[in-house]
């Protein structure tokens, strides 16, 4: 397989739980709590900015209907980032066929108040692992801002390539990098 909606097809969007030593990836779950919860990390001035969001304010209803629309795309499969131990939520990974990098796959990131913590390495090296392994996906593609150094960081850790360098729209620098699957070289 080679792209997230031919996975989504044939298991119909039903979306795996993925265990590791800390955290556990699991569907978005459907609480007005974690809602409230993603609708406060999404209204953090430093997180807006490192996801490129300072313009956006969403309101809760907002967030409700973009997690429904995720869970019903078949090209996008986003997962909740649990704690282990206490089973709170502490962020959000995807992965999804991407217009960006020609419907290939990109992954993003986002942890609330918890970044630094070695939780983001850990859900992308699970969701990377699944990527390559039970998706059969070739190559994971992303995004992150230039100035956005500890994320670069982990990505250049978790073996990602700088491919190339690009602007947004508001001419902020980006990176471009990728990641080839090693079991199909």
């Amino acid at each position: 397989m080679k792209t997230v909606e031919e996975y989504n097809r044939k298991n119909n969007n039903k979306l795996p739980v993925i265990k590791g030593k800390r955290i556990i990836l699991t569907p978005i779950p459907e609480s007005e709590e974690f809602y409230k919860l993603y609708h406060r990390w999404l209204s953090d001035t430093n997180l807006k900015y490192k996801l490129g969001e300072e313009g956006m304010n969403y309101t809760l209803k907002e967030i409700m209907e973009m997690h429904d629309e995720w869970k019903k795309d078949f090209k996008n499969m986003t997962f909740c980032i649990l704690n282990k131990e206490t089973k709170e939520p502490i962020g959000d990974i995807n992965i999804y066929d991407s217009e960006e990098f020609n419907n290939l796959p990109e992954i993003s990131i986002m942890l609330g108040e918890h970044s630094g913590k070695g939780f983001g390495t850990e859900a992308s090296k699970l969701l990377i692992d699944f990527a390559f392994k039970k998706l059969k996906l070739n190559e994971i593609n992303l995004s992150v801002y230039k100035d956005n150094t500890k994320a670069v960081g982990l990505y250049e850790k978790l073996g990602f390539k700088i491919t190339s360098e690009i602007k947004d729209e508001d001419n902020r620098e980006e990176y471009l990098m990728k990641i080839e699957n090693p079991n199909t070289k």
